[in-house]
C-alpha cells in the first residue's frame, strides 16, 4: 500500500512538474514573439553588383522582384 501511495504522489509531482513546465515554454514563446514583432522590420534589400557580376539564382531573383516603391 505505501509503495502504490509513492508512486500516485510520483505520478502527481510528475504530471504538476510538466504543466508548469508547457506553461513556462508558452509564455517563452509569446514574450520572444511579441519582442519580434515590435523591432522595425526591414524595408527592402538592395544588392549592389553589375548584373553579370550575380550568380544566375540572385539575377532570377532580382528580374522576378518588383521595383521598390518611392517613400
Amino acid at each position: 500500500m505505501k509503495h502504490r501511495i509513492h508512486l500516485l504522489a510520483l505520478g502527481l509531482a510528475i504530471a504538476v512538474n510538466g504543466a508548469a513546465l508547457m506553461a513556462v515554454n508558452a509564455s517563452m514563446v509569446g514574450g520572444a514573439g511579441r519582442e519580434l514583432l515590435s523591432q522595425p522590420q526591414l524595408a527592402r534589400v538592395v544588392i549592389v553588383a553589375k548584373r553579370q557580376e550575380l550568380p544566375a539564382t540572385q539575377a532570377v531573383a532580382s528580374q522576378n522582384c518588383p521595383a521598390p516603391r518611392a517613400l
